[in-house]
């Protein structure tokens, strides 16, 4: 059972929007992945209030039905927001993510909540060792 003090929302900042950034972030190359997804990210220093932010990402080639990207966002969206508690990102970081589903089917629940559940862990290690290292990313 989650405390009582964690937050499970999904707020507007949380949202990354600008397509510019995106394509920034995207062509960066720094990515985690664990199919059916991967995850982009770029660390950087704190700009604003919000320590992450994330966009979802599907191919309209791989799921022509708008239904069905919708779909697979939803579900991103819902392993992001469920497993996001589980990162500490330091005071005087922000991360930005894209989340790109890679799978060719329409996935199940399970498989991508233990998709983000193992691209949040690696996360986690890639930013200890970022505040250890000292480098930038």
């Amino acid at each position: 059972m989650p405390h009582a003090d964690v937050n499970f929302s999904f707020p507007e900042e949380r949202r990354l929007k600008s397509s510019l950034r995106i394509r920034e972030i995207v062509s960066g190359r720094a990515a985690v992945s664990k199919h059916p997804v991967k995850c982009f990210y770029k660390i950087g220093g704190r700009g604003t209030d919000t320590e992450m932010r994330v966009a979802m990402l599907v191919s309209k080639r791989k799921f022509r039905r708008a239904v069905d990207r919708n779909r697979v966002k939803r579900l991103l969206r819902e392993a992001f927001r469920l497993n996001c508690n589980t990162l500490s990102v330091p005071d005087n970081l922000r991360i930005d993510m894209c989340w790109m589903f890679t799978g060719h089917d329409l996935p199940d629940h399970s498989s991508v909540m233990l998709s983000g559940k193992s691209i949040f862990d690696t996360l986690q290690t890639i930013l200890n060792n970022h505040g250890t290292d000292k480098e930038n990313c």
